[in-house]
Order: structure tokens, then sequence, then C-alpha cells
């Protein structure tokens, strides 16, 4: 335990505690609930929730992830907080003593950077006072993030009537449309509502080439958040068969999208934006103001990894939301520069895979738009997408170990 002034830090283990503070602040985000760090623990990653003490009440708070860097034999590690840590303000005294008994954990840890995301939006009236409190401290910026710094939010807090018509022409015309169709939405209430979820997921992850952790993982993620009527799944169906499938989950005046999918039966029916409407009804009706479709490209221009999906959530109105770059706290400056070396060279390679699998997935969507009775050629198009190489499988794994 360390007592920086007046405050004291230690590992919190009650719940309730943890989470009332956490989503009672302007910037709350899930990933720093103390389901999130079970989660990571339940994936075996050792975790610490530190909170910053203040004659009993808690000021602050900073879950960290225990995380392996990928440099042979020296069996090293750095400690990730993400969208964390969560502060009352910039001069928070309890950023300094945080930050400090961090330290301690890092040496015991073999970590050689502390590593923020902090859910601070770049257009905060206060953002210049979030930098130079980083900086002041020690952090250096590192443009290279662990997770997307940008997402796609919609206002959920405008009537039914006025979220609807506020959607792009088409999108409204499709979610009436898959009404009119006959498509219904439910939630899911049984273990086999629940594999018809994951079902859906896997197909849809095989074809859209996205990496999904186990069944039971997504189990323990629903149910976590379920029993505290914080989550729900979603099904779209269509004369008994399901289609569509989406999980949301909420904390404080927030939802998050957290997966979805479709078939490959039946698409002609657009219940994918039927389904999306109602997660929006579904956000407002528990009380949340934001609905967070989570992540869409860093860079906004055609091209770049995610763009379809962005111009998807893009047509449900919405603004695109990034937070303030990844800051680095440096324990062994020799060994993070060798490190940061590595994550270049990767990135790179990575970056001409992820290119390339944007190219292919405008290629199969050319395919799959185009009429049959003018291409009748089309019926035995080779599947680009399982022509996708292994390493570009594992580096979506990569992409995903923390966004899911």
């Amino acid at each position: 335990m360390n007592t920086s002034t007046n405050i004291t830090i230690q590992e919190i283990t009650d719940r309730e505690q943890w989470n009332a503070f956490v989503s009672q602040q302007q910037y709350v985000h899930l990933m720093q609930s103390y389901e999130w760090g079970e989660l990571n623990q339940y994936l075996k990653a050792r975790v610490y929730r530190l909170g910053a003490l203040s004659n009993g009440q808690l000021i602050g708070v900073m879950q960290l992830h225990v995380v392996a860097i990928p440099l042979p034999v020296l069996h090293l590690n750095y400690l990730y907080c993400i969208r964390g840590p969560v502060l009352e303000a910039p001069d928070s005294p309890a950023l300094p003593a945080l930050v400090k008994h961090a330290q301690g954990i890092a040496r015991k840890e073999r970590a050689i950077v502390l590593r923020i995301d902090p859910n601070i939006p770049d257009d905060d009236t206060q953002v210049e006072d979030w930098l130079n409190a980083f900086k002041k401290l020690g952090f250096k910026t590192n443009t290279h993030t662990g997770v997307s710094r940008r997402s796609w939010v919609l206002d959920v807090r405008p009537d039914p009537e006025t979220l609807l018509a506020n959607f792009k022409m088409t999108w409204r015309q499709n979610v009436r449309s898959s009404q009119r169709k006959g498509v219904t939405i439910r939630e899911a209430t049984t273990d086999a509502d629940f594999d018809t979820y994951y079902n859906i997921l896997s197909v849809t992850g095989e074809r859209d080439d996205f990496f999904i952790h186990s069944k039971d993982y997504h189990k323990e993620m629903f149910t976590r958040y379920q029993k505290r009527g914080q989550a729900v799944l979603f099904l779209a169906e269509h004369d008994g068969e399901a289609i569509a499938t989406k999980m949301l989950i909420k904390m404080g005046d927030w939802c998050w999208d957290m997966f979805g999918g479709s078939t490959n039966s039946k698409r002609n029916l657009k219940a994918t934006y039927l389904i999306q409407y109602h997660c929006f009804l579904w956000a407002r009706e528990n009380g949340c103001s934001f609905f967070d479709f989570r992540a869409i490209p860093n860079i906004l221009k055609p091209g770049e990894e995610m763009w379809g999906v962005y111009e998807f959530k893009k047509g449900f109105d919405g603004f695109s939301r990034l937070v303030i770059n990844t800051q680095d706290y440096i324990y062994n400056p020799i060994l993070y520069k060798a490190w940061n070396k590595l994550i270049d060279i990767r990135r790179a390679r990575r970056q001409k895979e992820r290119s390339q699998l944007e190219l292919e997935r405008v290629a199969r969507d050319k395919i799959r738009t185009r009429p049959q009775a003018l291409n009748p050629q089309s019926l035995h198009q080779p599947n680009l997408h399982r022509q996708k190489s292994q390493k570009s499988k594992q580096v979506n794994n990569v992409r995903w170990l923390f966004l899911i």
C-alpha cells in the first residue's frame, strides 16, 4: 500500500464499490468495469485493480492487465490499462499516486512500460490539461495504439421515430422492408438460443474474416453482465429461422455493441438493419444516452481496414469519437526501444496483409451483389475469403485480444 499526501492506494476487491465509481464518471467505459478484469483473468491474465482513496472514498481507479511481450527468452511484460485510468479531473491527486504504486507492480511483473489508453475524447474542453498531466508525470505519447482510438457513437435520447427518421434513406427503407417481410426480433432466453447466437457469430467470423473467442468465453461474458441486468442477446427470425444476432452490454449511460452477425441465407431480408434499430431502442429504454458501435478506422478514408463496417454504422446517423493517443510510462528505455522496433516491423507486415484482405472483401461484395442472370459464372467463383493466409488469421487474433 502506497500513500501520497492524503491519498491511499490499495487493491480493490469490492465489486460494487469499483463499479459504482466507474459507472458514475463522465467517461465511463466497459473495459474498466470489474467484470472486464474477471474476463481477462478467465483468459489467464493477471489483473490488478488499483483504487485511490481519500478519506475512505474512491477518487480514481486503474485496472491493469499484465501482458506478455513477444521477445524471445527474456520473459518480459508490460502493464496495460485499457480505457483508463478513470479519474474525476486531470489535476486529480489520484493520478500520480496510482502511477507511483504501479512501479512496484512493474518490478514484480518484469514490466518494461506502463501503457494507458485513456477514454478521453480529443475534443474534450480539458484535453490539453489531460495531456499535460500525463506529460508532467513522465508519460510519452505513443501514436501506435493497442485498440482502435476511433469509434462510431449514436445519441439515443431522441424518441424512436426521430431516431429512425435520422437514418440514411436506404437504411430507413431497409428497416421497414425487413418488418414488412416478416422479420421479428426477440431476446434470447435459453441455452439453445445462446447456441444459435454463437453459431451465427461463427458463420460471420468465417465469412468476414474476424477472430472470435470460444463459446465458453462468450457465455462467461454474457452471464457476468446479464445477471446484473447489463446485457442482452437479440435474435432476428424469419419463419422460425434465426438469421441475425446481437449482443449488447451497458454501463452507466453508455451501451456497447459487442458482437453481431448474420447467416448466409435470407440476406435480402435486411435483418441486420432491423435488429440494429432494436438495439438502439433497448439502450434507450434501459437508461442509456449513448450507443457505442465500437471500432471504426482510425483514418477515415476508403481502403482502410473496417471501412465497409464504418459505412454501415454511419448510415444509422451518429458521430465519430476519437480518444487521445496512448500514453507510455517507460521503465526500461533500451528494451522498450527494441520492442518498438519489432512492433514497427510487424505493423508494416500487418498493414500489407490487411490491405490485401480489404481488397478481397471488396471483391467478395461485388460478387455477392452482381445479378446472377448477368453473370452465371459467379456460381463458380472461388471463395476469396478461404484463400487468406494463416498469418492474416494470426494478425486478427492479436488485434481482438483486448477488444473482445
